[in-house]
């Protein structure tokens, strides 16, 4: 299964801290397909192609032991038409993949992780 069709959307900016924006520009390249672009961005940003509604992830470097999105809370989203083909493309990817699950209030999502161990969610979109 390729990206060729419009597997992901987000919401708004999805902001990723890194300490190794090479390494993660790598791995968010290999493992979610997402093309790289600094255009528009002071620091490292992952796009994918898709007109205005494309998802944006921006890689911020961090240095020393400070973790800004390391805090109480959600991780950041990003959604999916057909939630388990996104969770199947990245589990096949040998991304670190939580399985399928439902919130109170019935969305479907699952988080995984990246190469830093950020966590990052995706929903199923409506």
């Amino acid at each position: 299964m390729f990206w060729t069709k419009k597997m992901f959307s987000s919401a708004g900016d999805v902001v990723v801290d890194v300490r190794d924006v090479v390494a993660a520009q790598r791995w968010y390249s290999e493992k979610l397909g997402l093309s790289y672009s600094s255009a528009e961005a002071e620091e490292a940003s992952l796009e994918l192609g898709y007109s205005a509604d494309s998802v944006v992830v921006y890689l911020a470097e961090i240095v020393g032991n400070a973790r800004p999105n390391k805090s109480a809370g959600r991780p950041p989203i990003v959604f999916a038409r057909k939630l388990s083909d996104a969770h199947e493309y990245l589990s096949t990817r040998g991304v670190d993949v939580g399985p399928i699950q439902s919130d109170s209030g019935g969305n479907q999502f699952f988080r995984f992780r990246d190469l830093e161990g950020n966590e990052l969610e995706v929903c199923q979109e409506h």
